[in-house]
């Protein structure tokens, strides 16, 4: 019966996916003769290939899935089965994203010759007609694929929720269910940023009348068709998450990926854009006449910055109040794991920026400092020292936003946080060795040299590399703190005592038990038997971590 499922699903989803491609070409081929257009004449080909393409691919997907659909309405476990739900979530994603592309498409076509022409009054240089005519062909090309493809995931949508209604949907279904509405909604929600993001910069720039606006080929009709497809997207699966499933997914981890996802990118886009404001503001504030280049123009150079920080500074704020919401006030393990994991991979990004950007200060302070006391002239350094400040600022920004030095012991304890210091701890120490050896080489240079000169501008290499061996020092030996401390946080290893069975209150379901016994290391000292119902070792770990010092605690879970 696997065989047979597995036989019909695979067959229909190849004759679906070279259905959708016939059909999507064929459709295009026939507006190019509906609309006269002169390369009709050398489309005879493609015409014929799409028709034979449709005409083969549509029987076999109708024949396979026809019988695929007879077997499932017979057999309720046929109806249920993973094999069956991986095809129409399979076809539902593919479809849904293919729809949003061409949907953004034809939006483009639509609105490029209508926003970009109005703004401009102009076609000159750009690859579209403002006349009365505008891009109808390939609007019309785009809006067909969109309809092809938008039909068929209307067909298995309504599919997969008619088997919901008979056969429910849980374990593996449930899975295969979140493996396609999640995607869909991080690929909506990024489309529905980064088009309002351009949307605001090109606004911002063409009502400035800079001609930064009209470079690149970037046009306010393509940056709003992306923001229309991504809301279409984004919009239609978060209405249904959050009608029909928010209470089923809210512990899923798939659910806290996305989410975690989606705020790494809010996060990095927007501090990007932070740091670019930042710099602009340093560097004419130390003087300097042209900061990155921007020939003066510094109020349209901040529509990109001023926009990225914008939109993915709410999105940021945003869904880290979704991600605290489905928390709320228990995390189930895989979810936390996924916390962990992005905290610490934040954390350990932020502090190499967070480092870096301290050694590149100090590196040009020290040139400073130095230059004078051996008669060479240093470098320019304001503009270069306001590129390394931002990236300090911006480091320790979201170092300090993720980075706890002593959380409650589950995260403190945890496998990520583990990684994040010793990886942080060997970048320090392999930092110190190259600074110190290059140290070393500058003073040995003259040394050996024979004729030592102080005012040698090499010997400004001196201060740099100091600059870079004090910041790994200083980043080493506060991260070997931090593992000392977590080693002395954790619980001491011996075998727990027998603690007899407790039965759990009345009314209180005991999904999740764990027995405590907690023993207190002093002489004559006290040892507790103590059960918990409906928590996770998490919890436990956090309620149990102001014990004193001396206490140790071991964690057996009941059966």
């Amino acid at each position: 019966m696997i065989l047979r499922r597995l036989y019909l699903y695979l067959v229909s989803a190849a004759a679906l996916a070279t259905l959708a491609t016939g059909l999507s070409s064929l459709g295009s081929t026939i507006l190019l003769f509906a609309f006269n257009d002169p390369s009709k004449e050398y489309s005879r080909t493609s015409l014929a290939i799409a028709t034979a393409t449709t005409l083969v691919a549509l029987p076999v997907w109708g024949v396979h899935f026809w019988f695929a659909r007879r077997f499932a309405h017979r057999d309720p476990a046929d109806r249920a089965s993973a094999i069956r739900r991986l095809y129409v979530y399979w076809a539902c994603l593919v479809m849904s994203i293919g729809a949003a592309i061409a949907l953004n498409n034809a939006l483009g076509n639509l609105f490029r010759p209508v926003i970009d022409c109005s703004l401009t009054g102009t076609a000159v240089g750009r690859p579209f007609d403002c006349g009365t005519n505008g891009n109808w062909l390939a609007t019309s090309q785009a809006a067909w694929i969109t309809v092809v493809l938008l039909a068929f995931w209307a067909l298995h949508y309504r599919i997969a929720a008619r088997d919901r209604a008979a056969v429910g949907e849980h374990g593996r279904s449930a899975s295969l269910r979140r493996w396609y509405m999640y995607p869909v909604l991080l690929i909506g929600l990024l489309m529905m940023l980064s088009g309002t993001s351009s949307v605001i910069e090109l606004g911002w720039l063409r009502i400035l009348g800079s001609s930064l606006g009209t470079d690149q080929y970037r046009f306010v009709g393509d940056a709003a068709a992306l923001m229309l497809a991504g809301a279409v997207l984004w919009g239609f699966h978060a209405r249904v998450l959050a009608l029909r499933f928010v209470e089923d997914d809210r512990k899923s981890t798939l659910r806290a990926l996305e989410g975690f996802i989606a705020v790494a990118v809010s996060i990095v886009v927007a501090l990007i854009g932070a740091g670019q404001i930042l710099y602009y503001a340093l560097a004419r504030a130390l003087g300097v006449s042209n900061p990155g280049h921007v020939q003066g123009d510094v109020l349209a150079a901040l529509a990109q910055p001023a926009s990225l920080l914008l939109v993915y500074g709410i999105a940021w704020y945003l869904i880290r109040r979704r991600l605290a919401r489905d928390t709320g006030t228990h995390e189930a393990e895989r979810q936390a794991g996924i916390r962990r994991l992005y905290t610490n991979l934040a954390a350990l990004v932020s502090m190499a920026a967070l480092a870096v950007g301290a050694a590149g200060v100090l590196w040009f302070l020290a040139e400073q400092a130095e230059a004078p006391l051996i008669g060479v002239t240093a470098t320019d350094w304001k503009d270069p020292i306001s590129q390394w400040i931002t990236l300090l600022v911006v480091g320790a920004a979201v170092w300090f936003a993720h980075w706890r030095h002593a959380p409650w012991a589950g995260d403190r304890l945890s496998l990520s946080r583990r990684l994040y210091v010793w990886a942080a701890l060997l970048a320090s120490v392999l930092a110190v060795l190259g600074s110190g050896i290059a140290l070393l080489n500058v003073v040995l240079q003259q040394v050996f040299s024979a004729n030592p000169r102080l005012d040698n501008p090499d010997n400004l290499d001196f201060g740099h590399y100091l600059a870079v061996l004090v910041v790994a020092v200083v980043v080493g030996f506060y991260h070997w703190r931090v593992l000392r401390g977590d080693a002395a946080s954790r619980p001491a290893k011996h075998e727990p005592a027998a603690a007899p069975p407790v039965a759990p209150m009345a009314g209180v379901a005991a999904t999740t038990t764990v027995t405590a016994a907690t023993v207190v290391a002093e002489p004559h000292g006290k040892r507790y038997i103590l059960s918990i119902v409906d928590a996770s070792e998490d919890d436990v770990h956090q309620a149990l971590a102001n014990l004193p010092p001396a206490a140790s605690y071991h964690l057996t879970p009941s059966e």
